[in-house]
C-alpha cells in the first residue's frame, strides 16, 4: 500500500497488518497560482520516489484507488509499462481517475453511470469492494416494522448529522418505546453528543448508544432497522449488500459528489435524501418518523436496497486485477 504522509492510511493500513509506503503530497488547490505550483513541485518529487519505489519492487500490477496521492504512482507505473488498474468509488469521477482513465488497462467502477464520464477508457461496472466482514455476515431479512436506527457520518463524524439528531433523538424515543438508536458521532463531537446522551431520562437513556467510533460497524449495520448517513461509495455499497434501507445526507462540498452517489439508490427506492442544508432536527425527526408509522414503505425501501447490492463486486475486482497482471498469475490465483 502506497499513502500519503502523516495520512490517516498511516495508522489503518498498519494496524491491518499491511505493508505501508508514504510519498510526501497534498491536494492542489486549483483556485491558488502559488497552490498550483506547490503541487506541481511535490508531484514531481513523488513522482520520482514512487519510481523508485516501483522499481524496488518491481509489481506486477498497480491498483491506483483515486485522490491525488494515487497520481504519481500511477504515473510512474504508466512510464514503466507496468499494468495499471483504477478503482472508481464514486458515480462522478475524480480529477485523478479522469486524467489517468484514458492509459489505464480498466477502470473498475462502482456506479454503471461512471462509463459515461470516461468515453475514452474501458470502464467495467464491478460494484464497490465491501470489506470482509460485510461479506461474511448473512443478512437478516427486514422485520415487520422499524425498530433500529444507525447513525454515522463516518470515522470522522458528521457535525450536521450529530446535531440534527441530538435535536430530535428524545422525541423519537418517547413516540415509540420500542425504537433504539446507535449512534457513530466521531471524535469531535464526542462530548456534545455524551452530554446529550447524559441528559437523557433513565428510561430512554438505555436505548440510545453512543460512541465516537465502533470497531463492528458490520455487524451494527446488519443489526440495524435504518442507517442515516453520509453518501460515501463504500458506506453505500455496504448498507445494500446487507440490505438495509437509508436517509442520506451527502455531503454538500467536494464538488457535490456525494450527491450523484446518492442518486441510483433515491431513484430505486432504497435511499431517501435530505439535502445537508435542511437536516434539522425537526426534518430528520419527521421523516424518521414517518417511515415507523409506515412499515409497508419501510419494507420496499429495504427490497429495493437489496436488489441494489453488490456483494460480490470485491471478486469482480480482483478479476480484472488478476486479468490486467497477466495470464500466468490468472492461473496462478
Amino acid at each position: 500500500m502506497v499513502g500519503r504522509r502523516d495520512g490517516v492510511a498511516e495508522r489503518l493500513v498498519v494496524a491491518a497488518g499491511l505493508r505501508l509506503e508514504t510519498l510526501e503530497i497534498s491536494g492542489v488547490d486549483v483556485g491558488s497560482a502559488g497552490g498550483v505550483a506547490r503541487a506541481t513541485s511535490q508531484l514531481t518529487r513523488a513522482t520520482i520516489a514512487a519510481r523508485r519505489l516501483l522499481r524496488r519492487m518491481r509489481p506486477d500490477v498497480v491498483v491506483g484507488a483515486g485522490g491525488y496521492v494515487s497520481v504519481p504512482v500511477v504515473v510512474a507505473a504508466l512510464a514503466q509499462r507496468i499494468p495499471v488498474v483504477l478503482l472508481e468509488q464514486n458515480a462522478v469521477p475524480g480529477r485523478a481517475t479522469r486524467m489517468l482513465a484514458r492509459r489505464a488497462r480498466v477502470v473498475a467502477a462502482s456506479f454503471e453511470e461512471t462509463a459515461a464520464h470516461l468515453p475514452h477508457a474501458r470502464v467495467v461496472h464491478t460494484g464497490n469492494p465491501v470489506r470482509a466482514e460485510v461479506r461474511a455476515i448473512t443478512s437478516r431479512p427486514a422485520r415487520d416494522r422499524l425498530r433500529s436506527i444507525l447513525v454515522t457520518g463516518g470515522s470522522q463524524g458528521a457535525r450536521r448529522l450529530n446535531r440534527a439528531v441530538a435535536g430530535c433523538m428524545v422525541d423519537l424515543l418517547r413516540k415509540d418505546p420500542e425504537l433504539n438508536i446507535v449512534h457513530q458521532c466521531g471524535s469531535l463531537d464526542y462530548e456534545a453528543v455524551e452530554r446529550a446522551a447524559e441528559a437523557l431520562p433513565p428510561q430512554l437513556a438505555s436505548r440510545y448508544t453512543a460512541s465516537a467510533f465502533f470497531d463492528d460497524m458490520a455487524v451494527r449495520i446488519a443489526q440495524c432497522d435504518l442507517v442515516v448517513m453520509r453518501a460515501g461509495g463504500s458506506s453505500l455499497a455496504e448498507c445494500s449488500a446487507l440490505g438495509r434501507p437509508m436517509i442520506v445526507v451527502p455531503y454538500p462540498h467536494a464538488g457535490g459528489h456525494q450527491r450523484h452517489n446518492a442518486a441510483p439508490y433515491v431513484a430505486a427506492g432504497a435511499a431517501m435524501l435530505i439535502d445537508d442544508a435542511e437536516c434539522t432536527p425537526e426534518r430528520l425527526g419527521a421523516e424518521i418518523t414517518a417511515l415507523v408509522a409506515d412499515p409497508s414503505r419501510w419494507r420496499s425501501m429495504a427490497a429495493a436496497s437489496v436488489a441494489l447490492g453488490l456483494p460480490d463486486a470485491t471478486d469482480s475486482v480482483v478479476r480484472l486485477i488478476l486479468e490486467a497482471a497477466g495470464p500466468t498469475r490468472s492461473k496462478a490465483a
